[in-house]
């Protein structure tokens, strides 16, 4: 009966293989089922069915055959005991064989993927120049590895869920159990349980049904493909997100200054990384501001302006035939086509057509006299100081973000860009993630945590400053604005 359900659930289906488990000489009355593509078959060959069949040379009583090939299996490595059809279904995708013998009402699987996977390599997007240089690859065990392998704790905790009706695909939460906040936990599991979704391909589609505001252009939890960053994480009370066949892991809660601060901070000198912090929050304001200030001091703000500057700026304008603002439209729409040019093209040559394209366009627009030189050095110093942001999805919002604060400068000048600016603060203001505020501690804790948030400490005060977040988050002290639940709902 076993057989004929399996059959009728893959019909049509050639890569599934059933075959029994004992040569022909002998009646074990047993079959293994597995789908070719995945279980490595020289294996399983040699290392499972060859050793069933030697246990089993000269029992040729069924009953007691059954129990030597359980014996067998157990002795070989981990089994499974499946006792639901849709169980063994799922084994079977999963890279696993199943046993099934007679006058036995369960199904035993094992492990034994034999399909490839993509090696450990180094991050491509966040690059470091001191510290570890593994990344995530596409298999969660692996990552898995890289994980626990770095923290020994006991207290670092594994629960594994399946997400997707048709794919199954497994998801990793991993957290610090003596450091986590209880009430977190409970409503990231709670939204997690929550996903309905018929087929899973990425963690981006998790980022995207748990997240607090679908509509926001912020991202309101942290990715990363560095298993460095997912320890420090975890050290602090965060809980993480992985997921088989994604090279990526989220960090929720996550805050906007972690998005400003990547891994490599931690292992430079913290002057030296203040310093960086420091440069990288002025390249934020020159990245979001610089096209729309521009744009509302030229246009209705002249007196603002140094008058030997304010002469440059007149003097490179004349023989323009656009306004600044279609001036700023053409030349951040060029630098994001380029820029997007260069990701889809092969690296080698996308390397040379966003240089080349660059240096062509910008030159052959000042000489065609359709944009100024103030204007074309405006946007190079913008697309170059968007590079500085450490978050790919931050970075991408802030370039967003930058047209609506144009069109408010040409229509109202300085005072449109501070009502654009004061709407952007409110709506930072009002995020959350996973219920804690987006702007924490500085929305929480006042300007002293923030600080400790912003600027980085040496070692031994940071030491000390994580065993103290440790025991107020035991203490259930930690001062976090929760959404209630109701909101969720």
């Amino acid at each position: 009966m076993n057989l004929e359900q399996l059959q009728r659930c893959y019909a049509e289906n050639e890569l599934l293989s059933i075959r029994d488990l004992c040569h022909s000489d002998l009646n074990c009355g047993a079959f293994i089922v597995y789908l070719t593509i995945l279980v490595d078959e020289k294996r399983l060959n040699e290392q499972i069915v060859r050793k069933i069949n030697l246990d089993l040379s000269g029992n040729s009583y069924r009953g007691h055959a059954q129990k030597t090939i359980l014996e067998t299996l157990y002795s070989l490595g981990d089994v499974q005991v499946l006792k639901d059809m849709n169980e063994v279904v799922r084994h079977v995708a999963d890279a696993n064989f199943v046993v099934f013998m007679d006058g036995h009402t369960e199904g035993y699987a094992m492990s034994l993927p034999g399909y490839e996977t993509r090696p450990i390599g180094e991050p491509q997007l966040e690059l470091n120049v001191r510290g570890p240089r593994e990344a995530f690859s596409d298999d969660l065990q692996i990552n898995l590895g890289m994980v626990f392998r770095r923290m020994k704790s006991s207290n670092l905790k594994a629960k594994m869920v399946h997400i997707g009706q048709e794919s199954q695909t497994k998801v990793m939460i991993l957290y610090l159990a003596n450091v986590v906040d209880s009430r977190v936990l409970d409503e990231m599991m709670r939204r997690i349980d929550a996903i309905e979704i018929n087929t899973l391909v990425d963690i981006t589609q998790i980022e995207e049904l748990i997240q607090d505001s679908t509509f926001s252009p912020f991202p309101q939890i942290l990715d990363t493909e560095r298993p460095d960053r997912v320890i420090t994480a975890v050290n602090r009370g965060k809980i993480v997100i992985m997921m088989d066949g994604s090279p990526n892991a989220l960090i929720a809660p996550s805050t906007f200054f972690e998005m400003l601060h990547p891994s490599e901070d931690l292992y430079e000198r913290f002057y030296f990384a203040n310093f960086i912090r420091a440069i990288r929050l002025i390249t934020l304001f020159v990245s979001l501001m610089g096209p729309s200030l521009y744009i509302a001091l030229t246009t209705f703000h002249l007196e603002m302006i140094p008058t030997p500057l304010m002469m440059t700026f007149l003097t490179a304008k004349a023989g323009i035939p656009f306004p600044t603002f279609i001036e700023a439209i053409i030349m951040e729409l060029s630098f994001e086509i380029l820029r997007e040019a260069s990701l889809r093209l092969p690296r080698v040559v996308g390397q040379s057509v966003s240089i080349v394209g660059a240096l062509i366009i910008g030159e052959a627009a000042v000489q065609s006299g359709i944009v100024s030189r103030p204007m074309v050095i405006v946007v190079a110093m913008t697309g170059i100081a968007s590079f500085t942001i450490p978050s790919f999805s931050t970075g991408i919002s802030l370039r967003i973000l930058r047209f609506p604060l144009m069109v408010l400068a040409a229509n109202l000048g300085v005072f449109g860009v501070s009502v654009g600016l004061f709407l952007i603060v409110y709506h930072l203001c009002s995020l959350r993630s996973c219920g804690v505020l987006f702007l924490d501690p500085l929305g929480s804790d006042g300007w002293k945590k923030a600080l400790k948030e912003i600027i980085l400490f040496p070692v031994k005060f940071r030491k000390a400053t994580s065993r103290q977040e440790a025991r107020l988050v035991d203490s259930s002290k930690r001062s976090i604005n929760y959404l209630p639940t109701k909101d969720w709902d």
